[in-house]
């Protein structure tokens, strides 16, 4: 009598090994990210930080006249996300104890309050930014004046201080990417060391950031951005799109442009009473932009 054969363990392996071997996985690696996802992939651990995230409605019809008639009369781009800059900078010059960041174990207070903007570049491929020093000082005209000329010099990478940054960055393995990050951090915050001339710009990231994709039609209603570690930065703020939505005016419901901030906090310095100020700051000079905007 014929008896069935057996495939042991090893020849059953070795009986699927070529059906295996011409799998291929449903996705490849990506051989070019951007220098911000690998800044990530290099420096950030699995989620056990203490974020905190929050939302700001804003009616924007005020504000929205102002950036018209600043276009009008005075021929500028103005934008959106230059207010809010100006507005979270006076939030963090009324409320100081916002103003600062984390060096190791310890907490310090910032002297100057400066915003970084970030800045989608090479038609979205690629994602830096601009830092303006002691924004809370300037007019709205001149964050204005500033950051256009600067993001026109980034987007044609005639930015000598971005472009050195990249330069060194791409001479970096993926490999070295987070230990070298950490090497940085450390001589730079916690030495305090000054290492521009090897193209690394000296507290490059400020007080904190704002980021948009009001300009981007991506049908989102509401996105939030997470904290960027070696930034050191405590607070991000990201602009959404504005949208025309039924709002309370008084004793009336009239349909405005309202504007959805997306708010991320580090509460190791940034506790509950402290953000709420400079929320409700943020929020009153974007509703009434002539009282401190301009």
């Amino acid at each position: 009598m014929h008896k069935p054969s057996t495939v042991s363990p090893a020849n059953e392996e070795s009986a699927l090994a070529p059906e295996m071997a011409r799998r291929k996985p449903p996705y490849d690696r990506v051989q070019n990210p951007t220098s911000w996802r690998r800044l990530a992939l290099g420096t950030w651990a699995p989620p056990d930080n203490p974020t905190v995230y929050g939302t700001i409605e804003v009616d924007m019809t005020e504000s929205l006249a102002l950036i018209e008639r600043l276009r009008a009369t005075d021929g500028l781009h103005v934008t959106v996300t230059h207010l809010v800059a100006k507005a979270l900078a006076l939030g963090l010059r009324d409320h100081p104890d916002g103003n600062g960041l984390i060096i190791g174990k310890r907490l310090y207070k910032r002297d100057e309050v400066d915003i970084f903007c970030q800045v989608a570049s090479e038609d979205g491929r690629d994602l830096s930014g601009v830092k303006l020093l002691g924004i809370d000082r300037m007019p709205l005209r001149e964050i204005a004046q500033r950051l256009n000329s600067r993001v026109a010099q980034l987007r044609a990478r005639k930015d000598r201080e971005v472009e050195r940054s990249k330069e060194s960055l791409a001479r970096i393995p993926d490999w070295l990417l987070g230990p070298a990050m950490r090497a940085v951090s450390f001589l730079t915050y916690d030495l305090g060391l000054d290492l521009s001339r090897f193209g690394i710009a000296y507290d490059q990231f400020g007080s904190a950031m704002v980021t948009s994709i009001g300009s981007i039609d991506a049908g989102l209603g509401l996105a939030l951005a997470p904290l960027v570690p070696f930034s050191h930065v405590p607070i991000v703020v990201l602009v959404n799109n504005i949208q025309r939505r039924p709002a309370v005016v008084g004793e009336q419901i009239l349909i405005r442009p309202m504007l959805t901030l997306g708010c991320t906090f580090d509460h190791r310095f940034i506790d509950g009473v402290t953000g709420a100020r400079i929320a409700s700051t943020l929020r009153r000079a974007l509703t009434h932009p002539l009282e401190r905007l301009v």
